[in-house]
């Protein structure tokens, strides 16, 4: 686990651009006011890259200023709006990146990877797929059921390879991953990841039978458990929640 880090992606596995979108606001006071001098000179730069991605095939400003012509076809305004929208979300990044980097509220770890918990259901969301190629018949219960109450869901959550005993549970957004990756990749790969805590759990709470229990049961600490300190387990047992906002590849080099 580590702070302060001062970190240049090389490649983008997976980014919660809502959540990254959200965090801006709130460390900027608000979405950017356009009318402040400086916001007009990012503007112009980022009509700017706009311009420089279409290659000379849209005039630019005039599109904005006239918006799309009525007879402009459907595959040109296609187009253009890719253009705008891969441009944008390059912006929202880097600029997430670049206050993210000195933000201690930011959660960073470097170079690590992450594996499901057994008999989770983020490990039952990894193999899913694999199980509909099995007969419903040799199958001890129904799949579809099964899939219909516990991968309606937006996060699941990942464990530290590094970590023994579990110190952090990383949840990842289902939809955010990029180019393609899946929770199954995750695995594969010694990323940095950006995020920020957003609560506790034990270990034992990951297990599919467990999620789901609305309610703790509560935990009675025996004589014998305080003699001989086993209760000091107990106190210790939880792990940080972490809601992971950008995961990547970085360039060790700086």
């Amino acid at each position: 686990m580590e702070q302060g880090l001062t970190n240049t992606f090389t490649k983008i596995i997976y980014f919660d651009e809502g959540t990254a979108q959200d965090y801006l606001d709130i460390t900027h006071g608000g979405r950017l006011d356009w009318n402040k001098e400086e916001n007009k000179q990012r503007a112009a730069k980022i009509l700017a890259e706009i311009e420089a991605n279409a290659q000379g095939r849209f005039n630019i400003l005039n599109i904005f200023k006239t918006g799309f012509s009525a007879d402009a076809s459907a595959s040109y305004s296609n187009e253009l709006a890719k253009i705008i929208d891969t441009t944008l979300h390059n912006t929202v990044l880097t600029d997430y990146i670049n206050s993210a980097n000195d933000d201690k509220y930011v959660v960073k770890i470097k170079d690590d990877g992450v594996y499901a918990p057994e008999n989770s259901v983020s490990m039952y969301k990894m193999i899913s797929s694999y199980l509909t190629i099995v007969p419903k018949e040799n199958m001890p219960i129904d799949m579809d059921k099964l899939n219909a109450a516990v991968l309606e869901r937006g996060y699941y959550g990942m464990l530290l390879k590094s970590e023994n005993p579990a110190k952090h549970l990383l949840r990842f957004n289902i939809k955010a991953f990029k180019n393609n990756y899946n929770l199954a990749d995750l695995s594969k790969m010694s990323l940095t990841f950006y995020g920020i805590k957003v609560g506790t759990c034990t270990k034992n709470e990951l297990t599919i039978d467990k999620e789901f229990i609305l309610q703790k049961s509560e935990t009675s600490i025996s004589a014998e458990q305080i003699v001989d300190g086993s209760e000091t387990q107990i106190a210790v047992d939880e792990i940080d929640v972490i809601d992971v906002v950008l995961a990547g590849v970085i360039d060790d080099q700086n």
